[in-house]
């Protein structure tokens, strides 16, 4: 998993370089790579750690840490947002409380996550 003080510092310090870009994965550090000789990469990621730093752990997160298992978050996050009952069903489709995934009305179990309607 990775951390968004550590992507902060790297940005800071070596991010003439794309060594930041590096650490999050990001192909587009070999452009920092390539221009590192004009200082504009310097500029863009000392911003780019401010950015890190100012965002919030979550967006960090949404963003930079998807092969962690934030689905079941996100998933949870929008039910809370978007849906107020506990059980809502449709003539058409059913809604699974875990997932958010809209189901055949004849289904007794969801299709992404395997949850009991």
């Amino acid at each position: 998993m990775k951390n968004r003080y550590i992507a902060a510092l790297l940005a800071f310090f070596l991010g003439g370089l794309g060594v930041h870009k590096f650490y999050l994965r990001k192909w587009t550090g070999v452009f920092y790579l390539i221009l590192c000789w004009t200082y504009i990469p310097t500029i863009v990621s000392f911003i780019e750690g401010i950015l890190y730093l100012t965002n919030g752990e979550r967006e960090f997160n949404r963003k930079y840490n998807k092969e962690r298992s934030t689905y079941q978050q996100q998933s949870s996050d929008y039910l809370e947002q978007n849906y107020n009952s506990s059980s809502i069903e449709t003539s058409l489709s059913k809604i699974c409380q875990n997932c958010g995934k809209e189901n055949e009305a004849d289904s007794n179990f969801c299709e992404r996550c395997g949850n009991k309607l």
